[in-house]
């Protein structure tokens, strides 16, 4: 985060967002086990980019800095309902690490993680009341049902190879870019700022959502090693079909992966040859450029919306934001 330093309090205001995460996570009620979870939970790191995006629009707003404090509260619940996903999604995924640290369902077993999941949301629901953030409440309300839609569509086509780009992009919004959508809204209206530029700062959430999930989905192709104890091509094993992969099914040397998919079979381990094959597909059919182009495609639609707010640093920062999801 150090290039966002340059931005007046933005560093101390995303440290006190790391203090209300402790503060409505903080347990007083003796259960040994319980604290040993949520430490575990405090202490994973993560790179804030959600809470990040929240703090950046509400500096667009008339009500900037007086909303400061407030700002920062729902920066940490945000960053929580991000927190709950990745525990259920490494308990879906049996996921050893995660930030290169050992996951709650591996530390503690997939029992507890379950329950921690649902005691962080239970949480959040807690301080929303307590905050009165109703019309805020609401927002997270649907934003956690649309990352429902969004894993469970993506189960639903799991070992699919007719499964279209459309329903991927569907489900990609549901499961990440619906929370970038929410925190840039809620930071919009926080700070009072009017419909025309919160509708712009949901849209430039909305493509940096999907930048995020786009990025992420071709590094699991293209990395050269683990990533935070995900496995390279982990996904298309797991029967995720991510976007270069939907290419090329849809290439005339489509066929030919298909056959692979069916060769190695639901969750089989996949070998060296059988992963050098599906690169050479991957590179023959464009695969990797049209996920590479695809994304730099939203990085210039969300230039071009911030084009159109108020130049000053927290417009910069979100440049800053766009430059590292596309930086190769």
């Amino acid at each position: 985060m150090a290039a966002f330093d340059k931005i007046e309090g933005l560093s101390d205001d995303l440290k006190l967002v790391d203090v209300y995460v402790d503060e409505y996570l903080r347990d007083e009620s003796g259960h040994t086990a319980l604290r040993s979870v949520l430490n575990t939970i405090t202490t994973g790191g993560g790179k804030k980019v959600r809470p990040l995006v929240l703090l950046l629009s509400g500096r667009f707003g008339p009500k900037w800095p007086k909303c400061r404090d407030q700002l920062c509260k729902m920066g940490a619940t945000v960053e929580m309902i991000h927190t709950a996903s990745l525990i259920h999604d490494d308990i879906v995924d049996d996921s050893p690490l995660r930030r290169g640290r050992p996951t709650v369902q591996s530390k503690f077993g997939k029992e507890m993680a379950v329950y921690a999941g649902d005691f962080v949301l239970s949480r959040i629901v807690f301080y929303l009341f307590k905050e009165a953030s109703i019309e805020a409440g609401m927002l997270l309300a649907k934003t956690v049902e649309s990352m429902c839609y969004g894993e469970i569509g993506q189960y639903a086509h799991a070992y699919d190879t007719k499964v279209t780009v459309e329903d991927y992009l569907s489900n990609i919004f549901g499961k990440t870019a619906s929370l970038f959508v929410a925190a840039c809204g809620i930071g919009a209206m926080e700070s009072g700022c009017g419909e025309k530029t919160s509708m712009i700062l949901r849209q430039v959430g909305e493509h940096i959502g999907y930048l995020f999930q786009l990025r992420d989905d071709l590094l699991n192709i293209i990395s050269t090693g683990d990533r935070e104890g995900k496995p390279v091509h982990s996904d298309f094993i797991n029967g995720t079909y991510t976007l270069p992969i939907l290419h090329a099914l849809h290439h005339p040397s489509g066929h030919r992966l298909r056959e692979v998919i069916h060769t190695i079979g639901s969750g089989a381990a996949v070998s060296d040859c059988i992963k050098e094959e599906i690169q050479d597909i991957l590179n023959s059919s464009r695969g990797i450029e049209f996920t590479r182009e695809t994304i730099r495609c939203h990085a210039e639609q969300a230039g071009e919306l911030l084009s159109s707010l108020p130049e000053g640093p927290a417009r910069q920062g979100f440049y800053e934001i766009l430059d590292r999801l596309t930086a190769d």
